[in-house]
């Protein structure tokens, strides 16, 4: 039941005898469900223009995405770090009565 709405590629070849799967398909070189498929061996020529825009969409919200995530993760960074130093946990450093010196490695003692 067809509604109207066809969304394969038009390198496909309809109304071929049965029994071959791939003879349909032997002309696509890749295809884009309600877009149309490119010619093999060339880098964009047949190529719909829905791959572009769809290409510079998923570009433009990835890089958006980096960017909304970078800012997050440093707002945290900012906010846990602004949190340490407040409490007095950040930046003191306790040295223990025996400090190991330069030597042969091993215990202290």
């Amino acid at each position: 039941m067809g509604l109207g709405w066809h969304s394969d590629p038009g390198c496909i070849h309809h109304n071929l005898p049965a029994g071959d799967v791939y003879k349909p398909y032997e002309k696509c070189a890749d295809f884009f469900t309600f877009g149309h498929g490119s010619t093999y061996g060339t880098l964009s020529d047949g190529v719909n223009s829905s791959y572009w825009i769809l290409t510079a969409l998923g570009f433009l919200v990835m890089v958006a995405f980096l960017v909304a995530w970078v800012t997050t993760e440093d707002r945290k960074l900012r906010r846990q770090a602004a949190q340490l130093l407040t409490s007095g946990a950040a930046g003191q450093v306790e040295l223990k009565a025996e400090v190991p010196q330069p030597g042969t490695g091993g215990p202290v003692t």
